[in-house]
Order: structure tokens, then sequence, then C-alpha cells
């Protein structure tokens, strides 16, 4: 239990007690003004501002017995700052007087990880202010009794609030505390009781002087040592100021002044702890003006930088990096690129001069290339600072760069930093980047009393530039005076764990001192176990066995991880453990959760005509509706356009739909009445889970640890909601805002920080699930490994998108692209080293055998390393897993008649759920089009304009103007080169049409065993020979490779119907016209397939096909998932005209 919790718990009992003496908790001013009297407090309203507040809200003057509090606000904001005080009378704040500046009765316990909060960190003294408005909304308002009103008493949070003359998300937010987050155990407590330190961690806690680089393997004590070594310094009567302590995040640095803080409270809260780009931030919030900022800069988040170089890229006359449908994924790698280099402090001038270089040296058409590729990431670079200063903002790796830069041309400056601190301390080195070393050798200078500690073989964050080089230099040339101690002794793992992992680390690439251990536990008598299935699902069964056995055993749930290389191997396992019966404590990907999306479906119906969110809300309890019943709602919104959410209100307007249906309707428009779609999203959410529906009272009283995950997600989304729609760019509705910010996080892999867990979550006996990279720092007594097969673990080289120029990486001494694969093998051992080494008693590693095709899938290499540690075993399982719910298939029957359509089932191909909600459900849903898809919708108005009317090339520019004006582009800042390219791309497609003759395009029927195919050509054109040109007209790039069957399809109809015509399809973004051809073989296979696509929808069978790449893009996002139960009869209309 962490201090913030133990206050929360306090304040409880402070509550209950007050009741006891017979104090109405009903008016908070009365109750919190009786506890002040009872530790005999006066308590005294002043004028606002008032001389004695000095600037603050409320005082507390301890020797005078009186708290000070400004006479404004509701009777329970006064309460607040009362209650606020008693926390601190409380919990032993009365040394000095103390004073609120600030309160926010409906803060959250734990930040969003997202934008800012990802690297700002409260100091000591702001994590004591959080911890007292949580104490204080905690005694007026406890999560025991607030769930009680709730759940036991029925009143809603708005029924609560006003009863309490309280802020409605106040007390919004302590019910998603209370009935969302699991109840943590008074008797508990986190961490590890003290243990006096062995010699060797003694002689490293004591060390004073030279730089010092303790190597700490793991279960060696290195935090334990680490703040003995603060408590030493303080003991010897070390300022606290003058210690600095700088961490990898901001969890480590919480952890740490937790610890510290038990011993010496009054110490922690002079200290600096945090990370490096939390320092480096500081420093640039106080010199924002001398690094030429007009104003204390805003931290730019991915998703607007990406926005920002989309605007910009037309004008930037790349080449390589060119792409003109949609560049999101050229500017994730070019940011990625950029990000790199800031990591070595190589700004935009330093990054171009060594793309410069490497051009002038290049010898080879590849090397020329790679050369000319970093030339175009010097002028993004470039473009991208320029966007930045312009905005006023800083982005993540600024945080360092910019600080460093600025002390190695300020000496006065940097020399008055070195002054500051007399010790520095950085916990987990191997994970510390260059910019960061290059920080530290300014503050610290030639190192003295620089200590430091870490473990090379667990450097595992080389994407965020670590590298286990930041070990072997630190002795050598970054502080060549150091000394250097070891830890010895493990506390963690068994003997036999320890043997192996040991083993595996003498041939690690990451080798600095010897790997050897001595295991304090000594011998179990229990080997790692590595357990051999067939085939890849046997795993996940074998797995489930294995946890059940263990749990039999003496080994709870909650005292087992399952650890994986990467997260969709991990959705998937979660998946199939939960269906095989055990309990895992797991989110996943936030935004793809059921309940999430459930979520967001209800908000997309306050902007939504098409109510595409029926198809998952009419599923809920509340608002069931029947498969039926959704149909005849859908088909309404299509034809009637209702504007807004007028439909919901008024459903009797619908005919065909039953009396179940309207009464669904009906309950759902009372759910959104007094609600707009201009509100805020969190208060939209709070008031449907709290005053419309009971799904958070459900939940809550669910013991299923499935429920629990669900609770937890619903928690972390509102955490995030609350502040993921920035004022600073806001523009359009703010649901529309919400939804395409979650699309954009996703496309981003930016969102991967909302997976972790809330701390009070440890309390649910369910099995962990994590990456390997999540569980560093962590132990558990039994840890499963799954997945230890080639390819998955070692993972293969994937070179990058954006090769960095040769020089820009300090240490390397051969191709950048040499480097970063020695560097991706290392990090993969270093993953391998960790994961076995979280393990405390038990460890289990599994493979299959063979790969889905029966072909032999070989085992890491890894396991052979330690072949003579572990027992090997063969498992053989005589049974599969269950089939998912999302998988069964449908009653949806489709006439005989029912004529398909090609691209439609080239839409089935890419994802079966897909063509369902387009073709079959017609839910309709689109995401926010971007600039680029503009475009390319204004040259297909040109493109069809000029098929069906025909105009001048005189003309060209005029009808392209109007195309951009009707698509919403004409008043876009890049309109000019916009333009360009719209007359570029339009002018490429009526060039080809000369010299040839207009043709009648008609569309083809195309006979596939007895089912109807309709293709439909672009345009078909007669060469003066008389020859047919049939096309397919694309407006962005062409593929490396194209044998769809949509592509089939369209070369089988146009063979069938102009059997000597000459088949192309025409890429005007590249401006190229390809022939379209397949071989004879490939055409029979795809015809095959587009059988069985059609035999598949005949059978109801739409299973979803998931990508992290695609997924979000996907206008069917929000809804995907299961649909209502029943069954509809799908019909066509007769296509006339076909040939």
């Amino acid at each position: 239990m962490d201090s913030i919790e133990s206050a929360r718990q306090i304040a409880s009992d402070l509550h209950l007690k007050a009741i006891g003496r017979g104090v109405s908790p009903w008016n908070s001013l009365k109750f919190a003004i009786a506890e002040a009297d009872r530790r005999d407090y006066d308590v005294e309203a002043v004028a606002a501002g008032a001389t004695v507040l000095n600037g603050s809200k409320a005082t507390l003057i301890a020797d005078e017995y009186l708290i000070l509090h400004e006479n404004s606000g509701t009777e329970f904001q006064k309460a607040f700052l009362i209650a606020h005080e008693i926390g601190h009378i409380e919990l032993g704040d009365t040394k000095d007087n103390v004073s609120v500046e600030e309160i926010d009765p409906a803060r959250t316990i734990e930040a969003s990880p997202i934008g800012i909060d990802r690297v700002v960190d409260y100091s000591a003294q702001q994590r004591r202010e959080v911890q007292m408005d949580l104490f204080a909304r905690e005694f007026l308002l406890p999560r025991t009794w607030v769930k009680k009103l709730h759940v036991d008493d029925g009143l809603t949070a708005t029924e609560i609030a006003e009863k309490l003359d309280a802020p409605y998300e106040v007390v919004a937010q302590q019910l998603l505390d209370a009935l969302l987050l699991p109840a943590v155990n008074p008797g508990t407590k986190e961490g590890k009781s003290e243990v006096i330190l062995n010699e060797q961690q003694k002689h490293a806690a004591d060390h004073r002087g030279k730089p010092y680089l303790l190597e700490a393997g793991p279960g060696t004590g290195k935090t334990q040592t680490l703040v003995k070594r603060v408590e030493g310094l303080l003991d010897e009567g070390v300022d606290p100021r003058r210690i600095l302590i700088l961490t990898f995040s901001n969890k480590a640095a919480g952890e740490m002044a937790e610890r510290l803080a038990s011993k010496n409270k009054e110490a922690v809260a002079s200290m600096w702890i945090g990370t490096f780009h939390a320092f480096g931030l500081d420093l640039v919030r106080r010199f924002y003006s001398e690094l030429g900022f007009e104003k204390e800069p805003r931290l730019l988040e991915r998703t607007e930088a990406v926005e920002a170089l989309e605007d910009e890229f037309p004008r930037l006359g790349l080449e390589h990096f060119r792409n003109l449908y949609d560049p999101t994924e050229h500017i994730t790698n070019l940011l990625s690129a950029i990000s790199r280099a800031k990591d070595e402090v190589v700004d935009h001038r330093d990054y171009f001069r060594l793309a410069q270089e490497m051009l002038d040296s290049a010898d080879t058409e590849e090397s020329k290339t790679a050369a000319l590729k970093a030339k175009e990431v010097a002028t993004v670079y470039e473009a991208y600072e320029r966007l930045k200063r312009a905005k006023g903002c800083i982005d993540f790796g600024d945080l360092v760069l910019l600080p460093v830069k600025f002390l190695e041309n300020n000496v006065e400056l940097f020399k008055h930093f070195q002054s500051l601190y007399d010790h520095v301390l950085v916990d987990e080195y191997q994970d510390v980047n260059r910019s960061s070393i290059r920080l530290l050798m300014l503050l610290c200078g030639e190192g003295e009393n620089l200590w430091a500690v870490g473990d090379a073989r667990q450097s595992i964050y080389r994407f965020r530039g670590a590298s286990s080089v930041s070990m072997s230099r630190y002795c050598t040339q970054d502080f060549p005076t150091a000394l250097q101690g070891r830890l010895k002794i493990n506390y963690r793992s068994s003997e036999e764990i320890i043997r192996a992992y040991s083993k595996f680390a003498f041939d690690m690439s990451a080798n600095i001192g010897s790997p050897e251990l001595i295991a304090d536990r000594g011998e179990t008598g229990c080997l790692p176990e590595f357990k051999v299935v067939e085939k890849a699902d046997d795993q996940a069964v074998v797995l489930a066995e294995t946890i059940k056995d263990m749990q039999e055993s003496g080994y709870s749930y909650r005292d087992q991880a399952v650890l994986c290389s990467g997260n969709e191997r991990l959705s998937q396992l979660a998946e199939q453990l939960e269906l095989l019966g055990v309990p895992v404590l797991y989110l996943g990907s936030l935004f793809e959760r059921e309940e999430v999306k459930d979520m967001f479906s209800f908000l997309s119906l306050l902007t939504d005509s098409w109510g595409s969110g029926l198809v998952r809300i009419g599923r809920w309890p509340e608002f069931e509706l029947s498969l039926e019943d959704l149909d005849v709602i859908l088909n309404h919104l299509r034809t009637e356009r209702c504007e807004d959410k007028g439909w919901l209100l008024d459903s009797q307007d619908i005919t065909g739909i039953s009396s179940s249906g309207k009464e669904a309707l009906s309950k759902l428009g009372w759910t959104f009445e007094g609600i707009d779609k201009t509100d805020h999203p969190w208060k939209v959410l709070a008031t449907l889970i709290f005053d419309k529906t009971r799904i958070a009272a459900r939940l809550s009283s669910s013991e299923v640890v499935s429920d629990k995950n669900r609770s937890i997600a619903i928690w972390q989304l509102m955490n995030f909601v609350r502040t993921a729609i920035s004022a600073e760019t806001a523009s359009g509705l703010p649901v529309t805002r919400l939804l395409e910010r979650v699309r954009r996080l996703l496309r981003l892999g930016d969102d991967k920080d909302l997976r972790q867990l809330p701390a009070s979550a440890q309390s649910i006996d369910a099995v962990r699930l994590m990456t390997m990279h999540g569980a560093k720092g962590l132990e558990f007594k039994v840890v499963h490994l799954p997945g230890m097969s080639q390819g998955t673990l070692p993972r293969t080289y994937q070179k990058p998108a954006c090769e960095p120029p040769f020089g820009m990486i300090t240490g390397e001494d051969d191709t950048s692209v040499t480097m970063l694969k020695a560097e991706h093998e290392k990090e993969q051992e270093c993953l391998f080293y960790v994961s076995m080494s979280r393990a405390q008693d038990k460890l289990f590693m599994y493979a299959p055998a063979k790969k889905s095709n029966n072909s032999q899938w070989k085992h890491s290499p890894f396991i052979s390393r330690i072949q003579d540690k572990v027992r090997t075993s063969n498992v053989v399982e005589t049974y599969n897993l269950p089939r998912i719910d999302l998988d069964t298939d449908m009653d949806i029957a489709v006439d005989r008649d029912f004529i398909f359509e090609s691209n439609h089932l080239g839409l089935y191909q890419q994802c079966p759920r897909r063509y369902l909600y387009t073709h079959l459900l017609k839910t309709g849903g689109k995401r926010t089009k971007t600039s680029y898809v503009k475009l390319h919708d204004a040259v297909r108005f040109v493109v069809q304009r000029h098929m069906e009317e025909g105009f001048d090339e005189s003309e060209l520019k005029s009808v392209v103007e109007s195309a951009l004006a009707i698509n919403g582009l004409s008043e876009h800042g890049y309109i000019k080169e916009f333009t360009d390219l719209a007359c570029s791309m339009s002018n490429y497609f009526v060039s080809s049409r000369k010299s040839m003759e207009k043709a009648t395009i008609s569309p083809i029927t195309l006979e596939l065993g007895g089912e109807k195919v309709i293709v439909r050509p672009d345009d078909i054109l007669s060469e003066p020979s008389g020859r047919k040109v049939v096309r397919r007209i694309r407006t962005g790039h062409a593929r490396k490779k194209d044998d769809s069957v949509g592509t089939a399809a369209f070369i089988l109809a146009s063979e069938q119907a102009y059997p000597s015509a000459k088949v192309e399809t025409l890429y005007l973004a590249d401006e190229l016209t390809s022939e379209s051809s397949l071989t004879a073989k490939v055409l029979s296979n795809r015809k095959k397939t587009l059988i069985d696509i059609i035999t598949q929808i005949r059978l109801g069978q739409f299973p979803a096909k998931r990508s992290s790449r695609s997924c979000p893009s996907c206008p069917a996002f929000f809804i995907c998932g299961m649909v209502p139960s029943g069954s509809i009869k799908k019909k066509l209309k007769k296509i006339t005209g076909s040939t």
C-alpha cells in the first residue's frame, strides 16, 4: 500500500468514527469543523485574498491550533479546504505552518500516462498536496459510503451531489474509484521489510569521492543499496537540496521517494528525485526565454506532430518518402528517426552534415540511396523544428537535447549547475541514452560524488537510444577516474534458476564483468522446465494446465506471470487462457477492449446520424435489440437522414420495428435526455454509468476476474478521457475530436502506456500477463515464457525505415545498419535474461514443434545455450481450444439471386467482419478525412467529370480548383501545393486518354461456379485500331504486388467481355500505367478463392481479421465486435445494363 492509499484509509476511518459520535456527513462543512473541534483546532473563514492567507486558499498555523480558509465557494468547497488541512495534522505535517495554494477535489489518484503527464511527475511536496486532496475527499465522501449510496441505496451520482451540495465531478470521480477499482486490503504493505546491507552493498553505499559504477545483477538489492546511500548522506549532514537522484521512470522516482520518505519526510521534500526528461523540462521552463521562446513552451504530442507534418509534406520535395495518399506511416518513421537523433544530441544541422558526408563517401547505388534518404530525413527534421517553434512547442527529445546544447554553450551557467549538487545518483544506468549522459557530464564535471548503478545484461530499451555501451564507457571514456563495484548475492531466485540464466549470460554480447551470482536461498530441487507441444495453439492449453497445477500446489494466481516479447501475442493468450478457465489480469490495448468500444459506440450516437453505434449498444441488457430490429432501424436512418439523436427521442416513425425494439429505443432516448453533443465526453460517460444505467453498479458487485478487468478498463478510459482533448487544439465537436484522437494514438502506437494497471489492481488474484519489457524490475514466484521459438525470441531484425547516417550513434565502429543489427541481437539476449531472472521459485518455458502448415518449427537458439540447466519434456494435448464468440457463424441469409460485387468481395478478403458492416448491415461510418483524402476525392471528381462531360486541357486547372473547393481545401494553408499535385495527377489521366475514343462503360457480369459477380471497370476506351482498353483508375500509389481477388475478378471479367482487350491500371499518384495481368495458376487460385468467399458469406461466416495497422483506420473500428442475436435476409436489386 502506498502513502496515498494509506492516507485515504485513515481518512475513511476518521469519517466512520465521526459518524459514530453522531455527526451527520450530509452537511460537509459542519462535518469538517466538528473534526477540527475534536482536535482543539479553531476554524476561521477569512476573505479571499486576505493578507493572513499569504496568497493561499487555506493555512494551517499549528502552534496556534488554527485553520484559516478563504470564505468563498460552496459549503462543500470550504469543507474540503478544512479537511485538506486536517490531513496535514493527522499525517504529521505540523512542524511548520502549512498553506494550500491550489486544490483539486476531483483529482484522479494516478495521472493518465499520455502527453505531458508522461513526463511530469510530482515533486515530493506536490505529492504531499495530492495526498491531502485525496485525504480530504475520502474524509468527506469515503469510497465505502458512496458505494453503498449508489449500489445498495440506488442513488445516482447527481442525487448524491445534490444532497451533499458537492460538485458532480467530485462525486463521479469518487464513484469511479469506489466501484471500478479493487479495494486495497488495509493489512497489506507493498515492498519488503528493511534488511541489513551485506558487505558488497555496504561498501557501495559508503563510497565517497571519485565517480562510482555499481554493477548490480537481478535480485541483488540495488534499490536498497541506493536508498541506504542516500540515508547515509543525510546522516552525515549533507543538505538534501544538494542531492540529485535521477531515475529511468516516473514510477521508479515515486517509489524511491516513498521509500526515503518513510524515514526522512522533510528531507525528501527538499531533494530533486525524477527522470532525466523531467529534470530537463524544469530547465526548459526556467530558461525558456534564453532558449528563444516567447513563453513557456508546450509539449507537442506525437499525434499533433504528425498532423503538422502532414500539412507541410507537399512542399518538402521528397522523393524517397513521398506518399500522396496517406503519409502517416512515413511521417511516423521520420519522427522516430528524428527522436533517435535527439537521443544522440544530433540536431537537424548535424544530421544534414552527417548525411552529406555519407553521400560524399557513397560508392554503391545502395549506399547512395541510403545517403539520399538520410538527407530527406534532415529536410523533414528542419521543417519539423520550424513548425514546432512556430507553435511555441517542444517534443520529448527536446527535453534533454535543448538543456545539453544550452549548457554546453553557456559556460557560466553549467558551472552554476555543477555547484548546485554535491551528490548525484543515477538508477538503471544501462537504460540511459547518450543525451542523458551528456547532461550528466555537464552536471557532474569529472564525476566527483557521482554514483550510478546498472546492469549491462538488462539493457532492453535500445529503441529509446539506450545501450550497454553506456556501462562500458563509464569508467573509460566518460568518467575515466571512476571506480567500480559489483553485487554478487541474489536474494530472489533459487539456485537452479540462477544457474540457468547465469549460464546464458556467459555468452551474451552485452557482457561486462562476471555474470556469476551467489544464490542466497540455495537449491530447491526444481530445475527450470522447457515444455514442447505439437502446435502453437497447444501452448495455451499446456500453459493453462501448468498454471492450474501451480495454483493447486500452493502458488496463487497472482504469484504467477506470463511474459511475452510482444503485445499482440499477449492479447491472444489472454483470450485463450480465459476460455480455458484461468483468471488473468491484463488490459491489453485499452481502446480495443469490448467494454471500451461500448463506451465509444454510445458517444458516437451523439454525432452519427447513421446510428452505427447501435450495433454494439443493442447488445446491452438495458437496450436489447434483435438483429431484425437493428436492420430495420439502420435502413430507416440510412434513408431518412435523421439529424443528431432526434430519432432516439421519437422512434414511432420507424415502421417495421417490433414492440420490444421500440421499448429499447425509448429507453435509449431517455438515456440521452439532458445530454448534448457539445458536452465533454467524460461528463457524458459518467452520466451514462452512474445516472442513466447500473453498469458500474453491476460490475462492482461481481467477483469474476474478467469483470474486474472490465472495471479497471473503464476506469482507465475515464482517466484518459478527462484530459484527452486539449482546449489548445480545439476544433470540432468534443466527441468527434476524442474518437479521432483515439484512432491517431492507435495508428501511431502511442497508446501503449494506457495498458498499465493502476496500483490497486495488484490485489486481484489473477495471473499477470505482460511484455518482457514491462516485467523489468518485477519478480514473481512462478514465471511462464511461451513462444520460445525461432523468429519469436529472438525476433528477426527489421531494418529501420530511416537508416541513421554513419557517425550519428556514439560508439559505432561499423556502418549504422551493422551496428543497429548487433544492438538488436544484444537486446534480444537481454530480454531473455531479464525474463528468466524475474522467477523466484519456478520457471517454465514453452515452444511448439510444428507450424500451422505442419512444417518443423525450430526452438529458440537461446534454449540450446541452457539445455543442460533445464528439464525438457514433450507434452501431448488431447483437446483443442474452444472458438471465440466473434468467430461463430451468424444467421444472415443471402438470397439465391443475390449478385455480388467484385470490389465488395475484395473487402471480404481483407476483413470479413468489415464486409458484414459495410455491405450487409450497411452501418456507414467514416472517420474525419485528412487533407490528403480530400485531395484524392477532388481528383476523383475531376476524373469523373472528364469521363462524363469532357473538358479541354485549358480548363483543367479551373476544374481542379472547383473540385478542391467542393472538398473543403480552398482555404487550406497549402492550397497552392495541393492544386499543383491535383493538376499533375489529373493531367496524367487526361493525357492518357488522348488518341483514344470513349466507349460505353457498363458493368460486366462474371459467372463463377453458378454465382454471379459484378465487375465495374472505371474506364473503357477504343484505340485507333479498334482494340478495347479496359481500365481501373487508382488515385494512389502502385503496390509492389497486386494479386488480390479484386484484381483477379477485373482481369477475368475483362477477358470474358473483351477477349482481345488491353487490361490496365492507372496509378495517378505515380503517373504510371501498369498492365494488369496474372499467371494462369494465380488466376485459377483466385477464382477458387472468390467462390470460397461467396460460400462463406452464404454460411454467415464473418470473422474479424485483427490488425494493429489497418483496424484503427476502419470505419467500423468502434463498433466491431459481437452483433445482436437474431436472423435477417438480404436481397439485392437487379443490376441492369451489364455485359
